[in-house]
């Protein structure tokens, strides 16, 4: 599989994309939220697939389906956690 550049929004939170400084309870993100847990979009990484979701009014976490401490991340920033999810390099799980 081929590594995606960087995180991608799904179609319903693209707008978060262009937003900088997105914290838990938001109010634009709350808006857009409709459920208390919510996946924001994926990345590909080699054959990894990274997913951000947020808790509403409680953390922003990166899931990934086969566990492992890579997959054990949580902030109340979105910045920091599409920090993480974008520096993720395949080689890092060789």
């Amino acid at each position: 599989m081929n590594t995606m550049k960087e995180f991608t929004f799904e179609p319903r939170f693209l707008s978060l994309a262009v937003i900088k400084d997105i914290n838990v309870g938001n109010k634009i993100l709350n808006e857009l939220i409709l459920d208390d847990e919510s996946c924001l979009g994926h990345r590909q990484v080699g054959t990894r697939s990274y997913h951000i979701f947020y808790f509403k009014n409680d953390r922003f976490a990166v899931y990934y389906h086969k566990g492992g401490t890579d997959a054990m991340y949580s902030s109340n920033s979105l910045d920091v956690v599409l920090g993480y999810v974008n520096n993720l390099k395949p080689e890092d799980f060789e």
